[in-house]
């Protein structure tokens, strides 16, 4: 994974970053890393890889292995960060997700709730938990990952995912709406397919292939591609940009 920006030079407050142990959380985790603020990850699965990257920048990382979708865990992994040496908590990213493929016919009640509950619980549970600090001090980000499934027809046996991502688009425009007098941002990004381990596993090249196809960039997205907006999203500089879904898709589709 490549190193994304200069060294830490000053802290810039505690991003989280749900699902951060890999694919597109990891690149988001070292990004804002390099960019000078302290990391926490939750992650079903140990992120020590990730966190040694970021310290190798400078930045302090707190990572614990947990289901962002229980509110027991969850609620451990805040009260960890809150006892923790990391600076206060200014940024959230709500990464974790899973994204099953199966036509809807066979897609059972089992497997819906799996998917809402995984993409739509986590952040729930992690917005629900953070946003008082963030209120309390008067700014804030929050960044939630959607998809870009979901403006897309042509995308197959993804309903349950496409259903979970499109209602991510609506928290964001609401929870944009209330707390904006706050000082508090609230967009999501949605990418288009990235070439994260999970996808190369279980995508095809030919499938891969017609994705690129109909994209006006024909290039498949990697982890690293998609920093950027995230970046651009927490800025300080962009205050007034708030309830926006932003498409980082090749220009597969346009919002």
């Amino acid at each position: 994974m490549s190193q994304i920006g200069p060294s830490v030079t000053t802290n810039r407050g505690t991003a989280i970053v749900t699902g951060g142990a890999s694919g597109l959380g990891a690149s988001f985790a070292i990004g804002l890393g390099a960019c000078g603020h302290d990391v926490a990850i939750l992650d079903l699965q140990g992120a020590e890889d990730v966190a040694t990257q970021i310290e190798a920048l400078g930045a302090r990382v707190l990572h614990r292995v947990g289901d962002a979708s229980n509110p027991d865990e969850v609620a451990t992994f805040i009260s960890h960060l809150s006892t923790s040496d990391l600076s206060p908590t200014r940024v959230l990213v709500n990464n974790a997700g899973i994204s099953p493929y199966a036509p809807f016919a066979e897609t059972d009640l089992q497997t819906w709730h799996q998917v809402l509950r995984v993409n739509l619980d986590s952040l729930y549970l992690m917005t629900h938990m953070v946003l008082p600090s963030l209120l309390k001090h008067g700014a804030g980000r929050i960044v939630n990952i959607s998809s870009s499934v979901v403006w897309d027809a042509q995308v197959r046996d993804m309903t349950a995912y496409a259903t979970s991502k499109a209602a991510i688009v609506g928290f964001t425009r609401a929870l944009a709406g209330e707390v904006g007098v706050s000082g508090v941002t609230v967009n999501a990004i949605a990418p288009g397919i990235v070439l994260t381990p999970d996808i190369q596993g279980r995508v095809s090249n030919e499938r891969l292939e017609i994705y690129r196809g109909r994209q006006s960039i024909p290039l498949i997205a990697e982890p690293d591609d998609i920093v950027g907006t995230l970046l651009y999203l927490i800025d300080e500089g962009t205050r007034l940009v708030t309830g926006a879904t932003l498409p980082v898709n090749g220009g597969r589709v346009f919002l």
